[in-house]
């Protein structure tokens, strides 16, 4: 707050003195003109000084603050592997259709309350070295300064992948969670999916762990979120096996039925369709909600709205000369 000042005071007291000057001060000597300046000023000093007095706070008394949006929005940092990146087999090294799989896309639209543009340093090639990967997003996230991290799939690499043995891919996961403790503010994880449906297409047989080193896993990472506050996890689990066996799906108050929710996956069983990003957009801040309280209206709720936004706002991109292509939802059976 800069300090108050009496508006003119400084003119009207070099106004006062000018006038003396410019008449010659013909009635003072030297000395009486003297003590009526210092006279003058004092009289000005003393205002200011009463002034500055009335301006403190009393007791009990607050100062007016400007109103602020939901700090939770203010930088949001996604970090992770090729879900939260982004991925189409049909383009394993990027390309025109991408775009609709990046999840930051659905966060961003998913969002009504202000808030900065969602930085994305998730990788689609963060399964070739989950730990430096992992260490460099984790560099790049807090040099953001961020008020939320969402890491959607930060810990799948963690545990899958190469791993002669269980414990071996247990060693990896705790590294994983160690990363992800160098984050104060909060930050939602999701656990560990059975992704078996996914072998001798996107993984080998020899990428995916035990049933018994996932179950552990996510033991783990119950416990230890368990511990930290700022932390929320998010059911990847659950999502995955209810789309992989087509099962109805709740979600906010909304219902998926049975047989309609093959289409949240892409082909390859392991990545989220458009739609599937819409709706996991959704399940994450559902459950975020229920950790870091947030007014509902700050966002939208409804997966096809989300989902159609972020398609429409590529067809604008695509008319604005960007000439990104639209792949057509995939039709629900």
């Amino acid at each position: 707050m800069e300090d108050g000042k009496p508006p003119g005071a400084h003119s009207r007291l070099n106004s006062v003195v000018s006038r003396g000057s410019n008449h010659g001060m013909t009635t003072f000597d030297q000395r009486g003109a003297h003590h009526w300046t210092r006279r003058k000023v004092r009289r000005a000093g003393s205002a200011f000084a009463l002034l500055a007095v009335l301006l403190l706070p009393t007791a009990g008394s607050t100062l007016a603050e400007p109103a602020r949006t939901n700090s939770l929005w203010e930088r949001i940092v996604m970090v992770g592997a090729s879900v939260s990146a982004g991925f189409t087999a049909a383009e394993p090294l990027g390309g025109p259709n991408t775009p609709q799989f990046r999840l930051s896309r659905y966060v961003e639209a998913a969002l009504l309350a202000p808030h900065q543009p969602v930085r994305n340093f998730a990788n689609t090639f963060f399964f070739l070295q989950p730990e430096s990967l992992g260490r460099q997003q984790m560099d790049n996230a807090r040099q953001a300064n961020p008020t939320l991290v969402l890491g959607v799939d930060f810990l799948f690499w963690f545990c899958y992948g190469d791993g002669a043995t269980d414990e071996e891919r247990l060693r990896r996961f705790e590294a994983g969670l160690k990363l992800l403790e160098s984050i104060p503010c909060p930050l939602l994880v999701g656990d560990l999916p059975d992704a078996s449906a996914a072998v001798n297409g996107m993984l080998r047989a020899e990428q995916v762990p035990s049933t018994n080193a996932l179950a552990a896993a996510n033991r783990r990472l119950r416990e230890w979120a368990a511990l930290r506050p700022n932390v929320v996890l998010l059911q990847l689990s659950k999502f995955m096996q209810t789309a992989v066996s087509n099962q109805a799906l709740a979600i906010r108050g909304q219902t998926l039925p049975e047989g309609r929710t093959r289409v949240l996956l892409q082909d390859d069983k392991l990545h989220s369709s458009p739609l599937g990003c819409a709706v996991l957009t959704v399940a994450a801040l559902d459950a975020l909600q229920g950790r870091h309280p947030f007014p509902a209206g700050e966002v939208r709720w409804q997966p096809d709205e989300i989902h159609r936004l972020v398609l429409d706002s590529l067809k604008a991109g695509r008319s604005a000369g960007s000439h990104v292509p639209v792949v057509p939802s995939p039709a629900r059976q």
